[in-house]
């Protein structure tokens, strides 16, 4: 593929392919665990385990379950790291060996990571500051200090896999880990790196929680009826929450092909722009989400029409899965007719800053097996959101080209693009 550059030249855009997939999910560990789980429907949302919310109204989290990180990362050390580090640096070993690549180290000479976190460690921060002013500075260990910074869980799997390419941590609120997989294709696809690891991590905690029941954000709150997910929904409510670690390894696709690599798919485009100002009118922030999506199409020099799948946003959320309805059906050709739409988060939770690279896998899993999981939960769809929704079961489909989604109520909307290679 060619485009055209300043200079009046035609740059050689290199294709990116994606060859390799890690998971630390509430719906099970590794890919397979976590496809078996989302086709058969098995939720991972239960009751709160690992905080205490006692005291408050919401008590359901889609939580990381029936995970051993000692599995992945041996056992020394581990009692140092945080659960979010746990998650992502495990993820990343199940993406390598997925991709058959070489785990001890021996990677291209520009080998990198770019994650993105909305909240990363925030937990630890929050803590450490208090202990500050309880204890005082002398009375903390030094240790403590190197996990407030929101990238310390990328520096430790930069270290621990011993990368010497790029390591970036990308925080962009709900679209980081969307942005982060972005990011990665882009330099990919100039030229500037040959492999890169990209994906998202969260981890959920009393303070991520409280940061989204006090805006009135998650499913139940302010007395809005039952704790339930039910994107495009005519009764959602809000989110539930969710945590994990999600990784792909994307590499140059020659690169990858001499190498013998497996290709699960293509990202071939990528689009972003802002969406959330409060002092948008409504038609405005559909006009900006459908933008994001065009963005994403043009770059990938595909039209709506072609597309077969759109992994949406939907998070449950009554104004933000009506806007992503209404941005959809506004995209040119056939495109909301023609292309089946369908959301992981009733199932999986929304964890906010991870969950771009959570669709991300679970399209490409659908890609894979030519099949579509349906939306949970969603028994009355409402007509405002008059899609080609998934519902009840899944549908078996030739995937050729799909479009992820990820959007922010108050930041930036992000979209991917991926191709079936094997189409």
């Amino acid at each position: 593929m060619t485009q055209p550059n300043g200079s009046g030249r035609a740059d050689v855009r290199k294709r990116v392919a994606i060859t390799g997939i890690g998971i630390v999910s509430p719906l099970g560990i590794g890919r397979q665990e976590f496809w078996t789980n989302l086709i058969e429907g098995r939720s991972g949302i239960a009751p709160i385990a690992s905080i205490d919310v006692t005291s408050y109204p919401c008590k359901l989290a889609a939580e990381v379950k029936g995970f051993n990180p000692a599995d992945y990362l041996g056992d020394k050390g581990l009692k140092y790291l945080t659960k979010g580090t746990k998650f992502l640096t495990s993820a990343i070993k199940m993406a390598l060996e997925d991709a058959r690549l070489n785990t001890n180290g021996h990677f291209p000479e520009h080998a990198g990571v770019i994650i993105g976190s909305a909240l990363g460690n925030y937990s630890q921060t929050t803590d450490y500051t208090y202990n500050i002013f309880k204890l005082g500075p002398e009375k903390l260990l030094p240790m403590a200090s190197f996990d407030v910074a929101l990238n310390s869980s990328i520096n430790f799997a930069s270290v621990f896999f011993k990368l010497k390419g790029p390591s970036r941590t990308i925080s962009s609120g709900f679209t980081s880990s969307m942005d982060a997989i972005g990011n990665a294709f882009n330099l990919i696809r100039s030229g500037r790196d040959n492999l890169l690891i990209a994906g998202g991590v969260e981890q959920l905690s009393l303070d991520s929680y409280l940061i989204f029941l006090l805006q009135g954000l998650l499913s139940g709150s302010n007395n809005s009826g039952p704790e339930l997910s039910r994107p495009f929904g005519r009764h959602r409510n809000g989110f539930v929450l969710g945590e994990g670690g999600y990784v792909v390894i994307l590499e140059e696709l020659e690169s990858a092909l001499s190498r013998g690599a497996k290709i699960y798919g293509e990202v071939i485009g990528y689009g972003t722009t802002y969406i959330g100002s409060n002092r948008f009118s409504l038609e405005e922030k559909i006009s900006r989400v459908q933008r994001v999506m065009e963005l994403a199409l043009e770059d990938g020099s595909l039209s709506g029409e072609s597309l077969d799948l759109i992994y949406a946003n939907g998070n449950s959320s009554k104004l933000l899965d009506m806007i992503e309805a209404r941005a959809i059906k506004g995209l040119s050709g056939d495109a909301s007719k023609k292309a089946l739409v369908t959301s992981v988060k009733p199932l999986a939770g929304e964890c906010y800053g991870a969950a771009g690279a959570l669709q991300v896998v679970s399209c490409v899993l659908a890609m894979e097996n030519s099949l579509v999981p349906p939306i949970a939960n969603l028994e009355d769809p409402d007509p405002e959101c008059n899609l080609n929704l998934v519902t009840k079961k899944a549908l078996q489909i030739d995937i050729r080209s799909a479009m992820v989604n990820s959007l922010d109520p108050a930041g930036n909307g992000s979209c991917l693009v991926l191709k079936n290679s094997s189409q």
